[in-house]
């Protein structure tokens, strides 16, 4: 504490440079910290979802091959599965929206005992099994877009060419780390408009079949059954788990976790280059600043101290910015909500943030350590000459 009074005069003495310096640390470690958050969410809803249960089959030829109705029935009658579901994307555009929330053919009779870690009140659940045009929301989807019991939600068809108008019969809520955003509808209702005003085109979809287990012990024998059973057929399935279905997902994109070390790496590196530069424009403005404390008596140890005591300072004030606003900012600001479903939440862990933090003060540590050296080998008397 005793030259804190002279590191913050140093840091201000050029505050353009200390200020662009704190931006670009802050921005990266912004951006840094947005990219770890996914993986970390990724990897939080995968190893939840593992005690519920649940199984997926869909078309082993990828999601663009539908998987026939008939396999929700054949999946749900075997020994150890407890209740199976149509799992259909729709993808309707809803009013001038252009970013569709998730919508979901299902069936209303069983989809509650699968996903039994979401909560309805029976009344509702009652009105939504009776309703054939009825649909379930989830609770974030009902506040955001002030949706009640009774409330009618067109549907314009993206993917399908049926145009749907469902009423809201009930409202599901769930975890916090689940997809609350989602509209389940029954799968009826788009089979039967398909039939009768499109001649059946698209008709027989389920889509996927997501279906419960009894244990989780049973799991990678009846994955094996389903699809043994479908491997001679029309329509050979590939069966896995939950947790093997959204780690297969996730990896659509590549693999994410070497692009973001990657990203991760050339970010550290950039911030090196930065800050070591701006250190170094810095000390060589007080060369004979650096002269004048030796000659007094400040030792090399001490003005290397205060050298990195002040790029330390620098690159956290940039760190705070960056990981720890972050935190903040996503506490306040929901971005899952535009994702589509592709996030059930978004947010910033204390890990995530305090590991950016200290990422920022090692970057300021090393791009400290070769100016602040340079300064010090200096002689007092050539730095006593040195004109800057």
């Amino acid at each position: 504490m005793k030259f804190l009074g002279y590191v913050l005069r140093n840091t201000a003495r050029n505050p353009i440079r200390s200020t662009l310096t704190i931006a670009s640390v802050a921005i990266s470690l912004f951006l840094m910290t947005m990219l770890v958050t996914y993986l970390a969410i990724n990897n939080e809803v995968r190893g939840t979802v593992k005690a519920y249960n649940r199984i997926i089959t869909m078309s082993s030829q990828g999601f663009a091959q539908p998987v026939p109705i008939a396999e929700v029935a054949r999946i749900g009658a075997m020994e150890g599965i407890e209740a199976a579901s149509p799992l259909l994307w729709y993808g309707g555009k809803y009013q001038e929206e252009t970013l569709a929330f998730a919508q979901f053919g299902i069936d209303g009779d069983t989809i509650f005992k699968i996903y039994d870690e979401y909560s309805i009140p029976p009344d509702q659940l009652k009105s939504f099994q009776q309703d054939r045009s009825g649909c379930v929301i989830g609770r974030k989807l009902s506040a955001e877009r002030n949706l009640k019991i009774g409330d009618r939600i067109p549907l314009k068809g993206d993917i399908y060419p049926f145009d749907m108008n469902l009423t809201v019969r009930a409202i599901y809520d769930g975890p916090e780390n689940r997809d609350l955003r989602a509209c389940w509808f029954h799968w009826e209702y788009l089979e039967e408009g398909l039939k009768r005003d499109f001649k059946g085109k698209g008709a027989g979809n389920a889509g996927a079949v997501v279906a419960k287990c009894e244990d989780g012990d049973s799991i990678p024998s009846l994955c094996k059954k389903i699809d043994t059973l479908s491997l001679n057929s029309d329509s050979p399935t590939r069966t896995q788990s939950e947790e093997a279905f959204l780690k297969m997902f996730s990896e659509f994109a590549g693999d994410l976790r070497v692009l973001i070390r990657n990203v991760g790496l050339a970010v550290v590196f950039s911030l090196l280059c930065v800050s070591g530069n701006a250190m170094a424009m810095a000390l060589r403005e007080r060369t004979r600043e650096v002269a004048v404390l030796r000659a007094i008596g400040f030792g090399k140890l001490l003005i290397l101290f205060l050298v990195l005591a002040e790029s330390v300072f620098v690159a956290v004030l940039g760190g705070v910015v960056g990981s720890i606003g972050s935190k903040f900012l996503f506490d306040f600001f929901d971005v899952s909500r535009y994702s589509a479903g592709f996030l059930p939440f978004f947010y910033v862990s204390w890990t995530t943030a305090l590991a950016g933090l200290a990422v920022a003060a090692t970057i300021g540590l090393l791009s400290g350590i070769v100016p602040a050296a340079l300064a010090v080998r200096n002689s007092v008397i050539d730095g006593l000459r040195k004109v800057v």
